[in-house]
């Protein structure tokens, strides 16, 4: 008997829904916003909404662009 996986519909519908977004994205299961560095790829995490608009606007500033 072959076992099949059925995949979780939440799960699925969030992954079709944010595809080709590009901006922070809130993991529901790790409780934590993500954010991809446009410049180097770079992952940035933090666990609020606010905090990740710090780091990017640090990042970018300071990483990305060795400071202006």
């Amino acid at each position: 008997m072959n076992q099949y996986e059925i995949p979780d519909p939440f799960q699925t519908f969030v992954s079709k829904k944010y595809a080709k977004y590009k901006g922070a994205i809130y993991d529901f299961f790790a409780k934590e916003w993500s954010y991809k560095c446009g410049c180097c790829g770079k992952l940035l995490y933090a666990p609020t909404k606010k905090t990740i608009t710090t780091t990017r606007l640090y990042h970018t500033r300071n990483v990305c662009l060795n400071g202006y």
